[in-house]
């Protein structure tokens, strides 16, 4: 897998298959990951008063049942934030990237705000959602955010992070992509607000990709979900993918399995 074709291919239509085990994930490396995480957190005010009784399953739950379409440049009336309310949502999202080592750089620039509705394909459901586009010139090191209206949270999060050689790879081993993929699964926790777990995981010759799986809602509105991480460590960016599973109790784990591309 060399250069990563464009953006939106590798983001909407790059499907890999997951296989494999829970990571054996080592103590040493897990302790050192976990000291890159800032313990002092901000005060997120964003958090406190705009969006804090509302999570993200109404969202991935049409997202996980495959049968809605995109209805691009549509500002929903019903919609509940505005675009300063989704400035601010991004501008926070940045800031809890940072205080986890997961963006390598302050951003400085004001994105480019688009409305985005999912709509039911039988037209019994519109939901708000918008993008953020930081739009950097390199795609392979821009900064895209899908967000959900009602609960302002992101579901969708790509941005340019720490490169490795293959030869790197090969001569130190995986404690690197290990440690910071533990650093998003507790980053998703904290914003989340939910415990997060590591899934399956599943390595190519120049990517990694790693299920996140956490819970939301409440009594009989609680559902499990699956987010994919993929790493493309060589070319130096990572997404967490859209294309979500809703799903069960999770089987004993194999051995993982790895694909040669």
């Amino acid at each position: 897998m060399r250069r990563c074709k464009r953006f939106l291919l590798v983001l909407f239509t790059l499907t890999l298959a997951a296989a494999g085990a829970a990571m054996p994930f080592a103590a040493s490396w897990l302790q050192d990951a976990r000291q890159t995480v800032s313990e002092t957190r901000s005060f997120d005010s964003f958090r406190l008063t705009l969006r804090q009784e509302v999570d993200l399953g109404r969202t991935l739950r049409l997202i996980a049942a495959s049968n809605y379409y995109i209805a691009e440049a549509e500002e929903a009336a019903e919609a509940r934030m505005t675009r300063a309310d989704v400035l601010v949502a991004g501008e926070e999202l940045m800031k809890e990237l940072m205080q986890f080592g997961l963006l390598e750089h302050s951003v400085s620039s004001t994105p480019r705000i688009h409305p985005q509705t999912l709509c039911a394909n039988d037209g019994s459901i519109s939901i708000p959602t918008w993008t953020l586009d930081w739009g950097m010139p390199d795609a392979e090191s821009s900064l895209y955010v899908w967000l959900d209206d009602a609960s302002g949270k992101a579901f969708l999060i790509s941005l340019p992070c720490m490169s490795y050689s293959e030869g790197y790879i090969s001569k130190n081993g995986r404690e690197p992509i290990y440690a910071r993929v533990e650093n998003w699964r507790a980053f998703l926790e904290e914003y989340y607000g939910t415990e997060v777990r590591l899934g399956n995981e599943a390595w190519f010759d120049a990517a990694t990709k790693i299920n996140l799986i956490f819970s939301l809602g409440t009594a009989e509105d609680e559902a499990e979900y699956q987010l994919d991480l993929y790493y493309y460590w060589m070319d130096g960016f990572i997404t967490l993918n859209p294309y979500v599973e809703e799903v069960g109790p999770i089987p004993p784990a194999n051995e993982s399995v790895y694909y040669d591309s």
